[in-house]
């Protein structure tokens, strides 16, 4: 059974999408609204009072920084935990199946009406996250969670086992527990996957 799509889960999921933006002024705003909508989703809560935290001590500019070399840098190791924000990436690696998979989504995008940032590639997290939150289509937006952002940030995170190493370690393990928490009845696929006749 699939959950139906409520303004409120899409509510939920652009503020989730805010918390990986370029940090800006209004970002404690945005954690104290995941916070407050997310208080009983499982795990969440205590990612989040951390984030707060440390948005409370670090010294005007270190946030941007820490943005800057989380999200630019990659490990490039499939046993650590990185913030490198490319799904695809993490799921089919650099090779013609995630230019594939870029393809399929930049697809998906224009069919639904969403026109995405063009500086980004459709398979980067955030762009995912912005589609979802208004994608209208349940089964296209289970897909999305079930086969693509639920398997990739459970990479990125180690399944939340690195999320104290890095702030947005955290706030990334953060939305993932909280996807999984909106979407209960969609597990994440486990890859090697198949793209054919599917999403990856």
């Amino acid at each position: 059974m699939i959950v139906q799509t409520t303004p409120r889960r899409a509510q939920v999921v652009g503020l989730l999408a805010d918390l990986i933006e370029y940090p800006t002024d209004w970002l404690s705003t945005c954690v104290l609204a995941c916070r407050e909508i997310l208080a009983s989703a499982p795990g969440v809560a205590p990612l989040l009072d951390t984030f707060i935290a440390d948005l409370e001590q670090l010294p005007p500019g270190r946030l941007e920084e820490l943005y800057s070399s989380a999200f630019e840098l990659d490990t490039l190791s499939a046993h650590e935990a990185t913030c490198y924000p490319y799904v695809g990436h993490h799921l089919l690696g650099e090779s013609y199946r995630r230019s594939r998979l870029m393809v399929w989504l930049r697809e998906r995008y224009a069919e639904n009406g969403f026109d995405p940032d063009r500086r980004e590639l459709p398979d980067h997290l955030l762009v995912m996250l912005r589609f979802l939150a208004c994608c209208e289509d349940d089964e296209l937006a289970a897909d999305l969670v079930g086969e693509a952002i639920l398997p990739a940030l459970g990479r990125m995170t180690c399944d939340g086992a690195a999320s104290e190493r890095s702030v947005y370690l955290g706030v990334l393990e953060a939305i993932r527990l909280a996807i999984a928490h909106l979407w209960p009845d969609v597990e994440p696929c486990s890859y090697e996957p198949a793209i054919e006749g599917g999403l990856v």
